[in-house]
């Protein structure tokens, strides 16, 4: 037990009753929390805080263990299905253990990226979350300048903490996102502390071209004339936060180039073929993975697509928008290109691939943390996570995006296995009597709380909340907003729907009776 963090009233002020998110554009809860499932909540959440590591081997692979649980509670899950999901995870996890030292704002440069420090920098930003607020703290800790692009010392270099921030195929943005979303300071202090042990990716992802406002994040909020105004958040109190929009002064979103057109001209342009780029890397390569080897060749031609995205911070509507369209743009990639590839995937199956499904687990996060965010950190944070999307598309492969055949042949009704159905006749006067699951997502939800692979669950958590939004969406709305992507006039808002059953069946309807399956790792490599 770690007692300089473990005492009940410190935990009761680190893992309240979660609250609702701080941004409408952000998941709204479903039905079925009840105090049984928020105390059964508490208890795991807590108990992961206290035992273990934010890495459980020394290959830095991440605890998954709170995200798992926090998606479940806010898809319903009762106590023992939360309890029973945390099991899963701790017959794995490695014991937290104290670092060899504290930090404190004068070391805080000197053991970034080493992971024996990741005690010392969770007690350093719990204290600073506690003492200043979460808005304050992310501010200056992960997007200021002092944070990325002034040295800490003479001699030493910059502390690239945004860079950091989307590192690790993004775990440190996702876990402070749940923080963010659930109004949980606990949360919030160990995603922070986990982008201070993760190294940084190649410069490339946080190019000057994108970071070159971030001398303004401390003081623009004030000097700025923006469109909201989100108050200080002192304990993470969400259900404080206030806007004030400005209704008549805010102006429409500036027609610029959309997101997925983006991704079309990087399938127009072999300079991003698999060939091209040479992946997967070559055995024996200065790159560790395909990211790194993108990032390394190709990361200035990235900047310069993402140039042509920019994003007013201090515009809501622009940035809600921006964000709509990231929504959109990786749950295309992940399920179209899944689907596309799926001739070629060594299954036959949609190829559900393990790194394209983290682009939808994380952008949920971005109305959360956005809301934390002045107008400048807002812009950085929204354009480097494109850059980051862009790149780990082309690191996958650069798969084909066959809109048309996608919406000709996978059906916006996902149904379970027939035979796993209720053999009652229903009785008379039955509405549709001839379809048992006339809305697939309730089919989809219940199966997927007893699943016990824990991004299932994340994964159909975003894309109902996606569903939610945007389910009405008719064909030809992409289009008119000028997306140049072939056969997007066909994308509707049965996109979401479609994946989600695709995805549950890749990985099998186990509450149904099908045996368990795996997502996929070979990625698109292949013609």
């Amino acid at each position: 037990m770690l007692a300089v963090h473990a005492s009940p009233e410190r935990l009761d002020k680190l893992y309240p009753i979660p609250t609702h998110a701080p941004s409408l554009q952000a998941p709204r809860r479903l039905p079925g929390v009840t105090p049984q499932s928020t105390t059964a909540l508490q208890k795991t959440l807590r108990d992961n805080h206290i035992k273990w590591h934010i890495f459980f081997n020394e290959k830095h692979f991440h605890n998954h263990a709170s995200h798992h649980l926090l998606a479940l509670y806010h898809l319903g899950a009762n106590g023992p299905n939360i309890e029973e999901a945390y099991e899963t995870h701790t017959s794995y996890q490695r014991r937290a253990y104290e670092s060899p030292g504290p930090i404190s704002d004068d070391n805080f440069h000197e053991h970034l990226g080493n992971e024996d420090y990741y005690n010392a920098y969770l007690k350093f930003f719990i204290d600073k979350i506690l003492e200043k607020g979460a808005e304050a703290t992310i501010e200056e800790y992960i997007f200021s300048p002092k944070a990325n692009v002034e040295p800490p010392k003479p001699g030493k270099p910059p502390l690239q903490m945004a860079n950091r921030f989307l590192a690790g195929l993004l775990h440190p943005l996702i876990h402070t996102g749940y923080g963010c979303e659930f109004g949980l300071p606990g949360q919030l202090a160990e995603g922070l502390a986990e982008t201070a042990v993760h190294s940084p990716l190649a410069p490339a992802l946080t190019p000057p071209t994108l970071m070159q406002y971030v001398g303004a994040a401390a003081t623009d909020v004030a000097n700025a004339t923006v469109s909201r105004v989100t108050s200080l958040i002192p304990f993470l109190v969400l259900d404080q936060v206030r806007r004030v929009i400005r209704t008549a002064e805010t102006p429409s979103p500036p027609k610029t180039v959309h997101a997925l057109s983006l991704v079309a001209r990087l399938l127009r342009d072999d300079r991003y073929s698999y060939k091209t780029v040479a992946l997967p890397p070559p055995v024996n390569s200065e790159e560790d993975t395909s990211l790194e080897r993108v990032l390394h060749l190709r990361g200035a031609e990235l900047a310069e697509v993402v140039k042509e995205w920019t994003v007013d911070g201090t515009n809501v509507a622009e940035v809600e928008a921006k964000i709509e369209e990231l929504f959109w743009t990786n749950a295309v990639i992940f399920g179209v290109g899944g689907w596309g590839g799926r001739e070629k995937s060594g299954t036959g199956k949609f190829n559900g691939d393990f790194f394209f499904l983290h682009l939808v687990t994380s952008v949920l996060f971005l109305p959360s943390i956005v809301a934390y965010l002045s107008p400048t950190s807002t812009s950085i944070l929204l354009r480097t996570y494109l850059l980051n999307t862009l790149a780990l598309y082309v690191a996958r492969g650069r798969p084909a995006l066959p809109i048309v055949e996608f919406f000709d042949k996978v059906t916006p009704a996902p149904a379970p296995p027939s035979d796993s159905l209720p053999p009652t006749k229903p009785a008379d006067g039955t509405l549709t009597s001839d379809n048992r699951t006339p809305s697939p997502w309730f089919a989809i939800l219940q199966s997927t709380l007893e699943h016990p692979d824990d991004h299932l669950c994340k994964l159909q958590r975003s894309l109902a909340h996606f569903d939610s939004l945007y389910g009405s969406t008719p064909a030809g709305h992409l289009k008119k907003l000028g997306v140049e992507l072939d056969g997007v006039e066909r994308i509707d808002g049965s996109l979401f729907v479609r994946i989600a059953g695709l995805a549950l069946g890749r990985v099998g309807w186990m509450r149904e009776g099908q045996e368990r399956d795996e997502w996929d790792f070979g990625g698109f490599f292949h013609d």
